[in-house]
């Protein structure tokens, strides 16, 4: 009795074994999942087993190789051109404690104007037209003494006294020389003492003009002797 429980105990996992051995070798390589059937065994009493399905997941395992990716970095030297901040320097004033003398300035002021009306009626050359030149060069530094008119910007107008009487200074000395150049220095005088004295009019409410300008004789070419 022993013996035959023992065989019949062999006989059902060697069944069980077949089983799964025919289940196995019905699978196919390429299906991700394996079921695995327990069956009763031929010829073995009791209660039937009944069919259990396990179900295995396929594991796929990848390899991933990771790619590194060198940046190169490319240092370029840039030249800056420096930014140079230029700061002009603010317009020199002109301080004068000199008040200013109208009777005297009034007096200098027609001196100029009858300086110009002598020099235009005198040859710009020779000794007369020196003498003429220099004392209207000592009328604009006795004006350039006194104060500047009410109204008037200070630098400017110390600025056109001194520039007249450098140019009438000049002017003597080449009359003086008997350089042509005295006519041509003599018409800049004249042009600029007429705008110092339009200036001076609207300061001073005064009425200062120069006189027309006279035409000058010209020298006749002399006609070469045969």
């Amino acid at each position: 009795m022993r013996r035959a429980k023992a065989a019949a105990a062999v006989a059902l996992p060697a069944a069980v074994a077949l089983g799964l051995t025919v289940v196995l070798a019905a699978c196919t390589a390429g299906t991700p999942a394996v079921e695995l059937s327990q069956v009763a065994g031929s010829g073995v009493t009791g209660t039937p087993v009944p069919t259990e399905t396990v179900t295995v997941t396929e594991i796929d395992t990848r390899t991933v190789t990771a790619t590194a990716t060198l940046v190169q970095t490319t240092t370029a030297t840039v030249v800056v051109t420096p930014t140079v901040t230029v700061t002009a320097l603010p317009r020199p004033s002109l301080t004068t404690s000199t008040v200013f003398n109208r009777t005297t300035a009034l007096a200098d002021y027609a001196n100029l104007v009858n300086d110009v009306r002598v020099l235009d009626r005198i040859p710009l050359s020779g000794n007369a037209a020196a003498v003429e030149l220099d004392a209207m060069t000592q009328h604009l530094a006795r004006l350039g003494a006194n104060g500047p008119p009410p109204g008037l910007d200070a630098p400017s107008y110390y600025g056109r006294l001194l520039s007249l009487g450098l140019f009438a200074q000049a002017g003597a000395d080449e009359a003086a020389a008997g350089s042509p150049v005295a006519t041509s220095r003599y018409a800049v005088v004249r042009q600029e003492t007429g705008v110092l004295l339009s200036l001076v009019n609207g300061a001073l409410s005064t009425t200062f003009t120069l006189p027309p300008p006279v035409p000058r004789p010209t020298t006749p070419t002399p006609t070469p002797t045969p």
